[in-house]
């Protein structure tokens, strides 16, 4: 009887301590929607952090459990026209950039920093401060009026450099094998599962692209801080940012200071006491206080449809791009008269090549309707992300996106040694016909299917080959010869005839106007995002107050970045269907 109590009471306690956070949950929520609007006050400073995720478009980003603050994610598109709007806000006095790390490709942080360069024009102060800048988060800051420095901090400006993890050994160790089949010598996605190192292929196709991309970072950064490019190059070979002094000889920074010292700046800029607290406010709180213009209210409309995250099969969820969510979109903008052009802004590595085709196969119908269709890149569009915009009529790129990579392969891990020798688990078959059992990863393949299998990959390029081709009036061997799964920046797919113009998504719509023949129209987002009422609760304790801390939750970044990670090497592990994908997701620290 003693005993029952005992689970008895350690239940119940269980029961409460549940009900408890529940309660938390709902008491943030409803305190968020109970409250007033938030206000913009006077003297206001801007604070930019973006050591978190920057997606494409506000919410469509896939949650991480527990991670609240996930289902309030500002998109680029919001923060470009947010930071356009405080430049004419006379409470917006300036803006601080908080330059420890910026999470976010290339593309993205040269938008953001054009938006900066924009703001400036108002006149109003721009200034950075940091105990230590990152790569990225430099890049942003180079833009500032006054770029400071802790005493104790560095400014990693270093190059670029990828470092790509091999499995093959580790798999060999364990007893697992991978049959792997690819068409194109440059499609690297696979080595990590066939080779212990890199291809010489991959290392040209790698070392170009990061050339190019380093090369457009020094000619943004030395122009602002008014060096040469080559001045910037001798820096970074030097590794002189490697301490606060050798940063401010060399011009990387403009003074080394304490937050405190910053503070005072500030105050003298803004005219107040030095007892009075500094209103900074954060640009997602910027965002719940003030109301964006509505733009034109002309009948018609462009349809912006942002296709980001992994291409996949069947899935119907966030910050994904799969035929289940997005046939419906391209449906409603097809019988919509009154949209009368689409953009498809990608920021995509690819993934399923059938969901791509079936994605292309819709956006060619929407041409058949007369319905001009113009491609905007962001971070990246390669592989499936290039399948699905090969027919745009234009494509319009970032000069530091990643794209190309025209290519596809298939992997199907062989787990017999594991299972037999490792394990001690055999399997034995009885079947009517050669293929019965099918493809299975407890025996090994016949030779005639991996004939199947690379007869399939291969049939699959040469329809990638050939959909690229007519979308870009070129010939099948002329496009082979820039594919083969090799990777370009926007700049390079410029000169290869991969792309048309280089620019953001703004001149992808004006182009979109044009060809319409539309002057004035609103602008139609899509995907729509619908928040569930869990979205909802998530959404207000992110709001009001810091749960996650309460609750003894630690959400790092640096988890998320591993959990992406492990996600996709499980995808491209188990994902049995062919695949064009980018073989990595480049992050420059």
């Amino acid at each position: 009887m003693n005993q029952f109590f005992k689970f008895f009471t350690a239940s119940c306690l269980g029961v409460f301590a549940a009900i408890a956070i529940i309660f938390l949950i709902f008491a943030g929520f409803l305190g968020s929607m109970a409250g007033n609007k938030p206000v913009v006050p006077k003297n206001t400073v801007l604070e930019l952090d973006f050591s978190s995720f920057v997606p494409e478009k506000t919410g469509n980003v896939e949650s991480d459990a527990m991670s609240f603050e996930q289902v309030n994610k500002l998109g680029l598109n919001s923060i470009v026209a947010l930071l356009d709007h405080a430049a004419t806000d006379d409470k917006v006095k300036g803006i601080l950039i908080k330059g420890n790390e910026v999470n976010a490709g290339q593309a993205t942080v040269s938008t953001i920093r054009e938006a900066l360069v924009k703001f400036k024009e108002s006149e109003k102060f721009v200034y950075s401060y940091a105990d230590f800048y990152s790569q990225s988060g430099y890049f942003l800051s180079s833009v500032a009026d006054s770029v400071y420095l802790n005493p104790n901090g560095m400014v990693d400006v270093k190059g670029f450099a990828t470092m790509i993890p091999f499995f093959k050994n580790a798999m060999d160790k364990v007893g697992v094998k991978m049959n792997v089949f690819y068409a194109g010598n440059f499609k690297s996605a696979t080595e990590p599962f066939r080779r212990s190192d890199m291809s010489e292929n991959n290392k040209i196709q790698t070392r170009e692209f990061l050339m190019s991309m380093v090369d457009q970072y020094k000619e943004l950064v030395s122009a602002s801080r008014n060096m040469t490019a080559e001045e910037l190059d001798q820096i970074m070979t030097e590794y002189q940012g490697r301490d606060a002094k050798s940063s401010l000889t060399s011009g990387l920074v403009d003074r080394i200071a304490y937050w405190d010292e910053v503070e005072a700046r500030l105050r003298s800029d803004l005219d107040i006491k030095s007892d009075k607290k500094i209103k900074l406010k954060s640009i997602h709180e910027y965002n719940a206080a003030v109301t964006l213009p509505k733009g034109s209210s002309s009948k018609d409309k462009i349809a912006v449809v942002y296709a980001e995250g992994t291409i996949s099969y069947g899935t119907d969820a966030k910050g994904s791009i799969s035929e289940e969510k997005y046939l419906k979109i391209f449906e409603k903008i097809k019988n919509d008269d009154n949209i009368k052009a689409m953009v498809l802004r990608v920021n995509s590595g690819g993934g399923s090549s059938v969901t791509s085709d079936i994605i292309w196969r819709a956006i060619e119908n929407i041409k058949a309707e007369g319905k001009p269709v113009v491609a905007s890149f962001g971070d990246y569009a390669a592989s499936g992300g290039y399948y699905i915009s090969a027919g745009a009529d234009t494509i319009v790129s970032a000069p530091n996106c990643l794209t190309g990579s025209i290519g596809v392969f298939m992997m199907f891990p062989n787990l017999t040694e594991l299972m037999n020798e490792k394990i001690g688990i055999n399997f034995d078959e009885v079947k009517t016909h050669p293929m019965a059992v099918g493809l299975s990863m407890t025996k090994e393949l016949t030779d005639a299917e991996k004939e199947l299998l690379q007869n399939g990959t291969d049939d699959i390029y040469e329809q990638f080959l050939q959909r690229v081709a007519v979308g870009r009036g070129m010939t099948r061997d002329e496009v082979h010869a820039v594919a083969q799964g090799r990777v370009w920046t926007g700049s390079k797919a410029l000169e290869i005839g991969l792309v048309d113009v280089i620019g953001g998504i703004d001149e992808a719509i004006k182009i979109a106007g044009e060809m319409a023949g539309v002057q004035e129209y609103k602008i139609k987002d899509y995907p729509t995002i619908k928040e569930t009422f869990l979205d909802q609760v998530a959404k207000g304790i992110a709001e009001s107050n810091n749960v996650q801390a309460s609750l003894g939750i630690d959400i790092d970044p640096s988890d998320a970045e591993m959990i992406r990670q492990y996600k996709e090497v499980k995808n491209l592990m188990l994902d049995r269907t062919p695949q064009a994908r980018l073989p990595f997701i480049l992050k420059v620290d």
